[in-house]
């Protein structure tokens, strides 16, 4: 079943953003769709007909609409449904060996929409395939695709899907290097000059490496270079705020391994700024 799209669909609205992201890419990229709603097993555990019957009417209706936003934007898309029964995140990671990509919304919020993906995380920590989590943002004004460089093979992986994205969008790659301080307690350091000058020369070597390693298939590519102190995630929420698609690595460091604490994709979806794609 490759060659399509999986997208996770709990309610038309939670769903809405990943539903229209989806179709427009599977209707660029020549894909199908798989709309697949995954329903709390405990609900026929509870043994009550009235719910069950409740709970296939309305997951009837969440599959009926999200076909009919879809169609909206890419109507000769091939659309599939599937409905099954379980956990959520494992369910979804067991689908995705089937697929070229899983699509989710970001995490329910209490009050308005949400701006996190960490449902999103856990799914492509399992995931086998690229795993994009979309928030409720307006695209409107947005131009660009971000991605994470550090140097490593998921970083190169990386940055050949933004590639992708950005000639399908026809919009300016920016490729972002950054590197945070290391921490020593009980000290205030001034980092010395040829350190910073050694560190950006080293991200400039990584962007340079990167852009050189798709040259060949991509001779116009139009690239934007971030190479700056400070949390990568931070730095690169900073540039995905006004962009059209982040993607990272799903892991994986490069030469600055020992500066960089905790997982870099986690922190760009803990504060989801954009639609992020975690490549694999």
């Amino acid at each position: 079943m490759k060659n399509r799209i999986l997208v996770g669909v709990k309610d038309p609205i939670a769903s809405r953003a990943a539903v229209l992201w989806a179709a427009e890419r599977a209707g660029s990229r020549g894909l199908g769709l798989t709309f697949v709603h995954i329903v709390d097993e405990g609900i026929r555990r509870a043994g009550s007909r009235d719910l069950l019957d409740a709970t296939e009417t309305a997951v009837e209706q969440v599959l009926t609409k999200s076909i009919e936003l879809a169609r909206s934007v890419s109507p000769t898309t091939d659309i599939q449904t599937d409905v099954a029964e379980g956990d959520p995140i494992t369910e979804l990671a067991r689908r995705s060996a089937d697929v070229d990509m899983v699509v989710v919304g970001s995490d329910p919020g209490v009050n308005g929409p949400a701006r996190h993906g960490t449902r999103g995380f856990r799914i492509a920590a399992a995931s086998t395939t690229p795993v994009a989590v979309i928030p409720e943002v307006d695209p409107r004004g947005r131009s660009g695709v971000v991605v994470g460089v550090d140097g490593s093979d998921n970083s190169r992986n990386a940055f050949a899907f933004a590639v992708d994205e950005a000639e399908r969008l026809d919009e300016p790659l920016i490729a972002v290097y950054a590197w945070p301080n290391p921490v020593v307690y009980g000290y205030d350091l001034a980092f010395p000059v040829d350190y910073v000058e050694d560190l950006t020369e080293t991200g400039h070597d990584a962007i340079s490496r990167a852009i050189e390693w798709v040259s060949d298939g991509h001779p116009a590519l139009d690239v934007r270079r971030v190479v700056s102190q400070g949390d990568p995630a931070t730095v690169i929420n900073a540039e995905a705020a006004s962009a059209s698609l982040v993607v990272v690595g799903s892991h994986g460091r490069g030469a600055v391994a020992r500066f960089l604490l905790g997982s870099v994709s986690h922190g760009v979806l803990a504060r989801l700024a954009a639609p992020t794609v975690i490549a694999r």
